[in-house]
């Protein structure tokens, strides 16, 4: 009986909200919910045990405790921003490409004239002979034509095809396995959010832990000041505080290393898998360790991370032997007087 009572409730429960019913959905609801748990609970406990903060809070609301409030609804907000945020797919800017490119060769047998279309960083032209070079076949797309000019001359539609998403994979896109879709700029899939990372949520990414290392910061700081003024007057209240402050200390050491880390990465514009898996990445698999081929210096890569990010299409093509030759080179007195970093 009480198996069947629980079967019937996880039908209706499946029936009412269908994104139970896969597993993978669920799991990652369950992260998230954990998650949130987690951050009432660290706040909960101190708000509880501390019942001057709530004073404060209600006498002064945009006090150092109100302020700490509106952090935490801050870093929960965006939390959600960044999981429900789209990483940018291959297959939708494909689709983006291919549609805006029919539209303007529509507009263009109108007008008579040659039309062209600005898509990201890249101009994309419908009309013209260099970027149909290599290509046999009048059936190719836009994005084929546009993807293969991103690749050196020569370079074969197959090797660049992904052989889940039947799609051409531009330059830094990579196949996820746990989305199965292909990500624009992958960086990584982060299980806590449930989302991949990629070009058009690495922004949000970066600010999300950031938000969450200044809270775990401050939770910690709120913590020791009550350890410091009510220290032995309840014990088992000082049990649960330092508990809960030695598990925080933790997470406040890998959330400082992996911003330190994303922030190395966006200085020198690479993303976790190519630093992690570079040997095998066909493209830089002869480029020195030292050498970063999309990088543009650190202030164009701070611009491109943080402003230049208007459209989720962003594409790079792969840089000339000449390019990579100039980054190369070993920085000098000269390179530093005139920005050759930045």
């Amino acid at each position: 009986m009480i198996f069947l009572a629980s079967m019937s409730i996880f039908n209706f429960c499946h029936r009412f909200v269908p994104c139970l019913a896969d597993p993978a959905r669920r799991s990652t609801l369950g992260l998230k919910a954990a998650l949130v748990v987690l951050h009432i609970v660290y706040a909960g406990i101190l708000f509880l045990f501390d019942s001057d903060l709530i004073e404060k809070t209600k006498q002064e609301p945009w006090s150092y405790t109100g302020l700490y409030l509106l952090l935490f609804v801050a870093t929960l907000i965006q939390y959600f921003v960044t999981s429900y945020s789209s990483p940018g797919y291959v297959l939708d800017a494909m689709r983006d490409v291919n549609e805006k490119n029919s539209l303007f060769r529509k507009a263009s047998m109108l007008s008579k004239q040659p039309a062209s279309s600005k898509n990201g960083s890249l101009v994309i032209t419908v009309e013209g002979s260099q970027s149909e070079r290599n290509i046999p076949g009048s059936d190719v797309t836009s994005w084929t034509k546009l993807v293969l000019d991103m690749y050196p001359p020569g370079t074969s539609v197959r090797t660049l095809t992904c052989s889940f998403c039947n799609v051409e994979q531009p330059p830094r896109a990579k196949h996820c396995h746990d989305c199965d879709r292909c990500v624009l700029q992958f960086d990584h899939h982060c299980v806590w959010l449930g989302a991949c990372i990629g070009w058009g949520n690495h922004c949000r990414f970066w600010w999300y832990i950031f938000e969450e290392t200044a809270l775990c910061i401050w939770t910690g700081i709120l913590y020791i000041t009550y350890l410091k003024a009510n220290i032995s007057r309840a014990w088992w209240k000082d049990v649960i505080m330092i508990l809960l402050l030695v598990t925080l200390s933790f997470a406040l050491i890998f959330l400082l290393l992996l911003l330190i880390f994303h922030s190395y990465l966006i200085l020198t514009n690479q993303t976790t898998y190519e630093l992690i898996r570079r040997r095998r990445i066909p493209y830089l698999r002869g480029i020195p360790e030292r050498v970063y081929p999309f990088s543009e210096g650190v202030c164009r890569n701070l611009y491109k991370f943080c402003c230049a990010r208007s459209s989720i299409y962003g594409l790079e093509r792969l840089p000339t032997a000449m390019e990579l030759e100039d980054k190369s080179r070993p920085y000098t007195c000269l390179g530093y007087l005139t920005c050759r970093c930045c």
